[in-house]
């Protein structure tokens, strides 16, 4: 399959009173036509700022890119001009945001936002568009589509709006969809509903999806390779048989003993001590090593390299520095 978007050696960094902070360090991932690409991690991991910088959406000012390139098709996203990256957003990238309330404007009817979405990336005239709404509505699953084109977006359940902001993504048929928290507000029945009608649209249309969740379990339903971030790094990486069957760094295996077991005996659930350091006050070694349960001298020192565990992952863990070999640093 082809490399359809890469990222390499990413970095971030967030404008302070007392001088820049990286919020995200050294970042490399690549999504391929087609697949499925899971971005996991806590609440502060640099996910979401992650998938902003792909779509060149990071806030003006505030923040910026000091290191890396993300490429579309070997093309950098970060030396297009402004003109050209509105063409690429909608058209061949498109987003879903968490809380879709926030993202469709509450003073126009679902109709109108979807006609204006179509007609900012097509040729297309109002009546054409009016039709193409109907049908996107039809497609994510809305049962009567022609009657949801008149109200407003508070009218509307969670489940219903998060439907209307997947057809609008996808009115341009992009070849890739950034899923940010799509299913985080959504109770567990909407939540497998949305999940499958992305799969649904996905084996339709060829989209490669991007989906950016704290939940595992979502990740091993949907996703064909995980990246698991810690900190604003990426701690492990790979397909996501290997990675669930042999998790190698302690965040890893940490987040998927914390997740619940219906089989077994009942046992209390486990939990990952402390929390995610602020960015202004990432460590020079291992950014985990304060809640590591395997922590070793070298780790307070020394930031980890990136180790192939060759078995389809790869890990930045300083207990693979002698058996494996060097992925990237």
């Amino acid at each position: 399959m082809t490399k359809l978007l890469e990222i390499d050696q990413l970095s971030i960094e967030f404008a302070n009173a007392s001088g820049p902070i990286r919020v995200v360090s050294g970042i490399s991932l690549a999504l391929e036509s087609g697949q499925t690409l899971g971005i996991v991690g806590e609440s502060g991991s640099g996910k979401s700022v992650t998938s902003l910088s792909v779509m060149r959406l990071l806030p003006s000012g505030l923040a910026r890119v000091v290191e890396g390139d993300i490429r579309l098709r070997g093309q950098s996203l970060l030396d297009m001009s402004e003109s050209q990256m509105q063409k690429v957003r909608g058209n061949q990238i498109a987003t879903i945001f968490q809380e879709p309330m926030t993202a469709l404007n509450p003073v126009f009817k679902i109709g109108r936002q979807i006609r204006e979405s179509i007609r900012q990336h097509s040729k297309k005239g109002k009546k054409e568009a009016h039709q193409q709404s109907i049908e996107l509505l039809s497609e994510v699953g809305i049962s009567s589509p022609e009657q949801i084109m008149e109200v407003y977006p508070h009218q509307l359940s969670g489940g219903m709006r998060q439907r209307v902001m997947i057809a609008m993504a996808m009115a341009s048929n992009p070849e890739i969809l950034i899923a940010d928290e799509p299913t985080t507000a959504l109770d567990v029945t909407i939540q497998a509903q949305i999940l499958d009608l992305m799969r649904k649209l996905q084996k339709v249309r060829g989209t490669a999806i991007i989906l950016i969740t704290h939940d595992l379990g979502v990740v091993a339903e949907t996703c064909d390779r995980v990246c698991v971030m810690y900190a604003g790094q990426i701690v492990e990486q790979g397909d996501v048989q290997s990675l669930f069957k042999n998790p190698k760094h302690p965040y890893t295996v940490g987040l998927l003993n914390s997740m619940p077991q219906f089989s077994g005996e009942m046992e209390r659930l486990q939990a990952i001590a402390g929390q995610v350091p602020h960015p202004s006050e990432f460590a020079a070694g291992c950014r985990f090593a304060s809640r590591c349960p395997s922590k070793m001298d070298v780790c307070e020192h020394i930031d980890p390299a990136f180790y192939d565990m060759n078995d389809g992952h790869s890990c930045k863990c300083h207990l693979y520095r002698e058996v494996t070999n060097v992925a990237y640093s």
